[in-house]
Order: C-alpha cells, then sequence, then structure tokens
C-alpha cells in the first residue's frame, strides 16, 4: 500500500508540472500587453457602465487523466458573489495505463494491456464564485475562488481486444481464429479493437463530486466573459469504476484541472 502510493504520488508530480506550465503559457498568449485607460466612467461606453445580471460560459479542459468539455449558466447576484448551474463530460482514464503493441504481429494496433471499459463522467451540480481580488480600474485580472458540488454519472464501455482463439476442427484438432473479446488473464493479445465493439454493453455508475479552485477573469469588457480555472476535484462512485483490472471497482478519485472558459455576460429580467 505504501510504495503504490508512492508511485501514485510520483506519478501526479509530472502531471501537476504539465497543467501548471500550460496555465503560464496559456496566461502568456492571452494575456498581451493592456494599454492603461484612464478614462472616468462617465466617458466609457454605456455597455461598459452597466451592471449585469447574468453569465453564460463554455470551457474546455485538461485533467490529470483526461480531457473535458463543460459550462456555467450563472447568475450575478453581487460584485462579490455569482450562483452558477454547472455541467461537464470528461474523459477518465488510469494512471496505470500503458500503451503497448504486439512486435511479432504485422500492422498490430497499440493497445492498453489489462484495460477493462473506457471511462467518461457527466457531472451536474451547484457552484459558486466569490470574489477574492477585483480588476484595477484600468483593467487586468480578476481572481475569485470556486467550489461546487454536485451528482455524477460514469459511462463504461467494455474495452475489446483481438485475441488469437481456438476452435475445434471436423478432423479432430484445433483451428486458429481471431477473436475480439474483452481482458482475460493469459489471453494472447494482437491489438486493440473497434472503438464501437461493445457500444451496446455500456454500463452506468453513479456518484456524487466536488471541486474547489481558483478562477483568474482575463477578460478585457464587461459584456464578455473569459477566464482561466484551476480547480482540485474530488469523486466518488459508490458502486466501484473498473477501468484496469489491476484496479476493479475503484470507488475514489482526485484530478487536477485546468480550464479556459468563454462567454458572455447580460441583463435578463
Amino acid at each position: 500500500m505504501v510504495l503504490g502510493g508512492i508511485a501514485m504520488i510520483a506519478l501526479r508530480q509530472p502531471i501537476l508540472r504539465i497543467l501548471m506550465l500550460t496555465l503560464f503559457v496559456a496566461c502568456a498568449f492571452l494575456l498581451p500587453a493592456q494599454n492603461i485607460d484612464i478614462q472616468s466612467e462617465d466617458d466609457k461606453p454605456i455597455e461598459e457602465r452597466l451592471v449585469y445580471n447574468h453569465q453564460n460560459t463554455f470551457k474546455v479542459a485538461l485533467h490529470s487523466q483526461g480531457i473535458g468539455l463543460g459550462f456555467k449558466i450563472g447568475r450575478i447576484k453581487s460584485i462579490h458573489l455569482t450562483r452558477n448551474w454547472v455541467g461537464e463530460a470528461v474523459s477518465l482514464r488510469s494512471l496505470k495505463e500503458i500503451k503497448t503493441i504486439t512486435i511479432s504481429q504485422f500492422n498490430s494496433r497499440p493497445f492498453v494491456y489489462g484495460k477493462l471499459n473506457y471511462a467518461y463522467v457527466l457531472r451536474f451540480g451547484y457552484g459558486e464564485d466569490r470574489l477574492i481580488y477585483g480588476k484595477p480600474y484600468w483593467g487586468g485580472i480578476e481572481t475569485r475562488w470556486t467550489y461546487s458540488f454536485g451528482a455524477s454519472l460514469a459511462l463504461l464501455k467494455p474495452y475489446y481486444y483481438y485475441v488469437v482463439g481456438y476452435q475445434p476442427s471436423a478432423s479432430g484438432g484445433y483451428v486458429e481464429t481471431i477473436e475480439e473479446r474483452t481482458f482475460e488473464q493469459g489471453i494472447n493479445i494482437l491489438g486493440k479493437s473497434a472503438f464501437t465493439k461493445g457500444i451496446g454493453e455500456t454500463k452506468f455508475s453513479p456518484g456524487v463530486n466536488a471541486s474547489l479552485g481558483l478562477s483568474f477573469d482575463i477578460a478585457k469588457t464587461r459584456t464578455r466573459a473569459q477566464s482561466i480555472d484551476v480547480e482540485v476535484k474530488a469523486e466518488c462512485f459508490p458502486l466501484g469504476i473498473s477501468i484496469m483490472d489491476s484496479e476493479r471497482k475503484k470507488r475514489f478519485f482526485v484530478t487536477f484541472m485546468l480550464s479556459y472558459n468563454w462567454g458572455s455576460r447580460f441583463n435578463k429580467y
């Protein structure tokens, strides 16, 4: 158990470095030098002086065990608080997945030895953004801390392999065949089968999730919503999720997510 924990920490450290490096690179591209505008509020366009009460955004995300997409439907209660209905769809990989290939087989497709299922998670819930530091009068970055909680639903599609099989022949011997099968110890794998194989066998596992993070608002106008978010997410599936043969019925997952969010602010009465 101790060695397993140490190995997991060792695997996550480079992943965290990649996420943080991606954050800094994204900031470098998304935050070009801003022109300091010291005009008074009265000189600004009317749309820059209004207070908006709705904010809807979409996001693309990279997390420590996959990628994802999401959205937020927000109600701006004040400059300090925004309440959101949130939704996400993410892929979920095991940290133990390693791709390999059968070198003895010509044109073999790469596969992950011991993989049982593709895993995808749908998340829905409620969250809030609360102000830490507001933007200076000339622009810049606004910082908020965020949290959310809600329900999760994992979709588990079986992972099929092309394997060598043997069928009885009329002469009393056996004939070598190529079959599509899920993982079993000792099977002779030739490669990964098509993704569409096994879609009708998809199973579901319900769960709950919670997240905590920071949001860096980089929008240049009040009508535009644009931010880079960093979050840590905890998730529990009481029935368990089996992605790898060595990790059957795993119930708890903790992931680190970096996302880019964009959308609009508007008034709706």
